[in-house]
């Protein structure tokens, strides 16, 4: 086979480059190195997928830098490559938010299912202060108001698989240990620790769904997401119930059991689903294989340090929460109704046995009628809300945040007719039936606040759902944390009657914050755009 001399051999299967006929060996040599470099660019070429198709992943407000025109840009093998995470199989997608929710059902379940054995747990421990016995409870959702701070960078730093299987074990260790302690300080200790490193779960499930879900599919599986949190605490109690009749210690060490046995599933099982922290292995690779470390990601902050990046990243979510405006008006809207939830898990085990004389293996039985109304509500949700975002998609054509709005501005005001309801009925200590019916009622509205709303947060803030869910998970559950202290003393002072209906005017009150957001979401979202990246 003959060769041109003007035919270069190193083009290969490429393409065929001319180099100019010289004999000067400096000039060979420099017309080499140019080869070599527009081979470089033709190789970075097939890592890249279509330019418009990677913009419309990232949020304007995101602040990346523009891709066009980036030869060493590293980005997915096409619209269909397996590698991401959206283009994951059904089974697995389906497998990877099975995993999720089971966790995020798990933690909340520990917050409330130790309710019933409060009392035993406090004569064990020879104290009557009735309000450590509600901050035994509420301490572990203060450790959701922390956690977010710093998992919620973490995942986005080093991906979420790895943050998942680190917390998952120690969340573990931390409940088996509660179990176990012999002090209230030790107990108040371990149960903190517990919250804050079992809120792992919490912080970063929306953003796994997120991950792997298209946002005109993204609504059902939220709400799958987010029964875990509601319908958790709503059935702790009542195998909580039955546990603490053979001993309070029994309730952690179940915990314990269904956590360790998580653990060993997350670590099997779980993949990593954060495009950014995907893509960045990919760009790892490139430069090693290739030498040359010119490849980088859009995401990528290559000029930072790990502890300068994990400072950014962790100003995120409170950046967030004071800058734009719709996750700061959210975050107090949730943070009054988880904090009006978790006082009545608090004191629904009181309630029932003063004003019903509930034992102690069956008071739990009173928190089906929010578990009961929590899964009406996401059978709602999973059936309407995909819906309701095309159909008004349909007529403006474009896919809004703001229409994830419409099933909460219906559905939650089901919660105030269930608070009167619920608070005349337990004080005039009518038919147990009754007030569970109302507890049905409180149960619909609450879990259609919060599912709308975190679908409406990651539909706003895509790749940074994370922080925007963290930013909210904060002060929802320092609402959670802090409200429920107030219970005892509110009833001693005001009795069920106008204590619960205390409680309906304060919710009332804040109910025109998501009308507001769906009126005026997209003005405030194009308005306040904070910097993010």
């Amino acid at each position: 086979m003959s060769t041109n001399s003007n035919e270069s051999p190193l083009a290969g299967d490429d393409a065929v480059i001319d180099l100019p006929s010289s004999s000067d060996a400096s000039s060979i040599e420099k017309d080499l190195n140019t080869v070599l470099d527009e081979k470089a660019n033709l190789s970075s070429t097939t890592t890249s997928i279509d330019v418009e198709a990677q913009k419309q992943a990232v949020p304007a407000n995101s602040g990346l830098p523009d891709a066009e025109d980036d030869p060493y840009l590293v980005t997915w093998d096409g619209p269909l490559d397996p590698t991401n995470p959206m283009n994951f199989k059904f089974v697995k997608k389906i497998r990877i938010l099975l995993i999720v929710s089971t966790l995020t059902f798990i933690v909340p379940l520990a917050s409330s299912m130790f309710a019933p054995g409060v009392p035993e747990l406090m004569r064990d421990f020879n104290n009557s202060n009735t309000t450590l016995a509600s901050f035994v409870v509420s301490i572990y959702i203060l450790g959701f108001a922390i956690g977010p701070l710093v998992v919620a960078p973490l995942s986005e730093m080093y991906g979420r698989s790895i943050v998942y299987k680190i917390s998952t074990f120690i969340y573990t260790v931390f409940t088996i240990g509660a179990g176990e302690c012999n002090n209230l300080a030790s107990m108040f200790v371990l149960r903190f620790l517990a919250g804050l490193i079992g809120s792992t779960s919490i912080a970063l499930g929306s953003g796994s769904v997120a991950d792997v879900m298209p946002m005109e599919k993204r609504g059902k599986y939220m709400s799958l997401y987010i029964l875990g949190p509601v319908l958790g605490p709503s059935v702790g109690p009542v195998i909580g119930g039955f546990l603490a009749a053979v001993s309070w210690r029994w309730v952690f060490r179940a915990i314990g059991i269904l956590s360790g046995i998580m653990t060993i599933v997350v670590f099997l099982f779980l993949p990593e689903t954060y495009g950014p922290n995907i893509l960045h292995a990919k760009a790892n690779r490139l430069r090693k294989q290739s030498g040359n470390e010119k490849y980088h990601t859009m995401y990528e902050d290559r000029l930072s340090g790990p502890v300068a990046l994990f400072m950014k990243n962790i100003i995120r979510p409170c950046k967030l929460l004071i800058l734009s405006p719709i996750v700061l008006l959210m975050s107090i809207y949730t943070a009054m109704t988880y904090g009006q939830l978790y006082l009545l898990f608090t004191t629904f085990t009181v309630v029932f046995e003063e004003q019903y004389g509930f034992s102690t293996d069956v008071v739990g039985l009173s928190y089906l009628g929010l578990g009961l109304g929590c899964l009406v509500s996401v059978l709602i949700i999973i059936r309407y809300s995909d819906r309701i975002l095309l159909q008004m998609a349909a007529k403006s054509g474009e896919k809004k945040p703001e229409y994830r709005l419409p099933l909460l501005l219906i559905l939650s005001p089901l919660n105030i007719v269930g608070l009167v309801m619920y608070a005349w009925t337990v004080q005039f200590a009518v038919h147990w039936i009754v007030p569970l019916i109302a507890t049905f009622l409180i149960g619909v509205g609450i879990l259609a606040t919060f599912s709308p709303t975190i679908s409406y947060l990651v539909d706003a803030y895509t790749i940074y759902a994370a922080s925007a869910s963290s930013a909210s998970t904060m002060v929802r559950s320092l609402g959670g944390a802090v409200l429920p202290l107030a219970g005892p003393k509110m009833y001693a002072a005001l009795g069920y009657g106008w204590g619960n209906t205390t409680l309906a005017f304060i919710m009332l009150a804040i109910t025109p914050l998501p009308f507001f957001l769906y009126v005026k979401g997209e003005w405030l979202r194009k308005t306040f755009s904070p910097k993010l990246n």
